[in-house]
């Protein structure tokens, strides 16, 4: 008895032709998600690379800020004796300035009364100048009093006490004459009209 011929199925992968509309959709589908795959790949890979340089510009960044941080406190000792130093000098500069004007006011004060009062104590201070004078009458105290309000540095005069001395013939007087306060700064000096005027003389 011969044996019956056995058939082999064969499968065919290559397109036909006259393939449908639907597998030629398929196949554009799969080529077009290969390559979405491949592009996305090559954004993941590029946003790796990028995070990375981020990454080490950080560290160098971190490794910058210790560095000066160790500087400004190394220096930080430093900064504040110089500190110091800036605000002992412009103390002693105002001082100074006060010092020298002080002096100044006292010499013009006493050349207003030079001959003609006596005075028994004067004191200057930055807000005001106190006398204790005598003299021989009303009108050389007038004199006197009208000089001192006409001084540069001299905002107003009070006269806090008058006392007639028997003994001695003249009068007693005490006087409190408030001074400007730009006369004791030293910044203020160059833009004061005052500073440097001409002090009238008594009796002028």
């Amino acid at each position: 008895m011969a044996m019956a011929e056995r058939t082999v199925p064969t499968i065919n992968l290559l397109p036909q032709k006259g393939e449908s509309f639907v597998t030629q959709l398929l196949n554009w589908t799969l080529s077009v998600g290969r390559l979405l795959i491949i592009l996305v790949e090559m954004v993941a890979l590029g946003t790796f690379l990028m995070r990375f340089d981020l990454d080490m510009k950080i560290v160098d960044l971190h490794d910058k800020i210790e560095a000066q941080s160790f500087i400004v406190a190394n220096f930080q000792k430093s900064e504040e004796n110089f500190r110091d130093i800036q605000d002992r000098l412009a103390l002693v500069e105002r001082y100074d300035a006060i010092g020298t004007t002080t002096t100044n006011i006292f010499s013009d004060i006493t050349k207003l009364g030079q001959g003609k009062v006596t005075f028994k104590n004067l004191t200057i201070e930055p807000e005001n100048a106190k006398i204790e004078m005598q003299a021989s009458s009303t009108e050389i105290l007038s004199q006197f009093v009208a000089a001192l309000r006409a001084h540069p540095s001299v905002t107003g005069v009070i006269v806090d006490k008058v006392e007639n001395s028997t003994s001695t013939s003249r009068i007693n007087v005490s006087i409190t004459a408030s001074l400007k306060q730009s006369a004791f700064d030293k910044t203020d000096q160059t833009n004061d009209p005052t500073v440097g005027a001409p002090i009238p003389a008594l009796g002028e």
